[in-house]
C-alpha cells in the first residue's frame, strides 16, 4: 500500500507531552538554522481565530474563515527518534532545539495550492492530518515536523489546525469545535483534491470523529466523488465509540480505501474516555474487527507498544520500535 507508514505517522501530541507554557504561540524564527539540521516544512490550514496579524499564529478562539500558511521547522543534528527536543525553560538553541526558521502566511486557497504545488510531490499528494483534543497550535506543527522527519515522508505535510482549547479543561469546548469545524474540513478536502491531487486522510483521537462526521456530512450532501482521490484514511487511537462510527459508516459511500484504524489495548486515555461514556470500550481499544460488520478496515495493533507516556496513546509517534517497525512496513 502506497505510503502505508504516512497513514501511521500522522499523528497530532496529546496532553502532557510537551511544556505547555512555551507552546502557547509558535516562537519567533531564528536568522540561522544549525550547520546539519534539517528543515521540515510544515503547511498549514486552520480555521482557528489568529493571534496576531502576521497570519501564522493562533489561539482557540474559532474562526468563521481558514487560514494558510507554512512554518519550516529546524530539527537538529542530534535528534532522537520519537522526540521532539524542546527548549524546557532554557533559551532555544538551533543545536540542541527544535526551532521555527521562517514562517509564511498565505492570502488565499490559490497561493496556498500553488506553494503546495511547487513542494517535491505535492502536485500529486498530500498528507492530511487532523489533530486530537487538548492540542495548542504550535503543539499540532511541532509534533508534525518530528513525524514527518521521523518517518521520512516524501510528500507535504498539512495540519488541519482546528480550535482545540489546548487544555485539560476544554474536552466540552472542543467536542463542539469538532462539529463546528465540519464544513472547514469539507471545503479544505474539495479544495486540495480539484486539480485531481491524491490525499491520504489522516487523524488522532478525537480528530477521528471530525474526519468520519465530515466524510458522512460529504456523502449524504453528493461529494462521495471526492473519497476517490483519497489515497487512504487512517484513524489512530480514534476517541469514538464504535456504535457511532458504525453508524457512521453506513452514509459513507464509496468507502474510501484503505482505511485504516490503528488501536491499542492499552489506550489509558481511551479507557477514561470510555469510562466517562459509560461505555466498554472506543474505537480505538478494539481487539479485533468482531463488531464491524464486515466494514472494509484494516486493523493495526499498537498494543504491544509505549511511547513516552504510559499508555500507548502516543505508541506511533514516540516509541522508537514501533516507528523502526511501521517505517519498515513501507518499503
Amino acid at each position: 500500500m502506497k505510503h502505508l507508514i504516512c497513514v501511521l505517522l500522522c499523528v497530532a501530541a496529546v496532553a502532557g507531552c510537551a511544556p505547555r507554557g512555551f507552546l502557547q504561540r509558535v516562537p519567533e524564527p531564528v536568522a540561522v538554522p544549525a550547520a546539519e539540521a534539517v528543515v521540515q516544512p510544515v503547511f498549514v490550514a486552520s480555521n482557528r481565530m489568529a493571534l496576531v496579524e502576521n497570519g501564522v499564529q493562533f489561539g482557540p478562539l474559532r474562526s468563521d474563515r481558514t487560514h494558510f500558511s507554512r512554518l519550516d521547522i529546524s530539527i537538529p543534528p542530534l535528534h532522537e527518534s520519537g522526540r521532539i527536543e524542546w527548549p524546557e525553560g532554557q533559551a532555544a538553541s538551533p543545536e540542541q532545539h527544535f526551532v521555527l526558521k521562517s514562517a509564511v502566511s498565505y492570502g488565499n486557497t490559490k497561493t496556498f495550492d500553488n506553494a503546495l504545488s511547487a513542494a517535491p510531490g505535492g502536485r500529486d499528494e498530500v498528507i492530511l492530518f487532523v489533530h486530537g483534543y487538548n492540542v495548542n497550535h504550535a503543539e499540532a506543527a511541532y509534533r508534525l515536523a518530528q513525524i514527518a522527519h521521523d518517518y521520512e515522508a516524501t510528500v507535504p505535510v498539512i495540519s488541519f489546525s482546528w480550535p482545540s482549547e489546548g487544555s485539560a479543561g476544554g474536552y466540552v469546548y472542543d467536542r463542539d469545535s469538532v462539529i463546528y469545524s465540519r464544513d472547514a474540513l469539507e471545503t479544505l478536502l474539495l479544495e486540495l483534491t480539484g486539480s485531481g491531487r491524491k490525499v491520504l486522510l489522516v487523524a488522532h483521537s478525537m480528530g477521528s470523529q471530525l474526519v468520519v462526521e465530515t466524510l458522512r456530512q460529504m456523502s449524504i450532501g453528493g461529494r462521495g466523488a471526492v473519497f476517490r482521490h483519497l489515497s487512504g484514511v487512517a484513524l489512530i487511537s480514534p476517541d469514538i465509540d464504535p456504535e457511532v462510527f458504525m453508524r457512521q459508516a453506513q452514509r459513507i459511500k464509496p468507502f474510501p480505501q484503505p482505511f485504516v484504524l490503528a488501536v491499542s489495548a492499552r489506550d489509558r486515555v481511551l479507557g477514561l474516555s470510555a469510562w466517562l461514556a459509560g461505555k466498554p470500550r472506543r474505537l480505538g481499544a478494539i481487539t479485533s474487527s468482531d463488531g464491524l460488520e464486515g466494514l472494509p478496515v484494516q486493523i493495526v495493533d499498537l498494543t504491544p507498544f509505549t511511547g513516552l507516556r504510559a499508555g500507548g496513546h502516543d505508541a506511533a509517534f514516540t516509541a522508537p520500535k514501533a516507528i523502526a517497525l511501521l517505517r519498515g512496513l513501507s518499503r
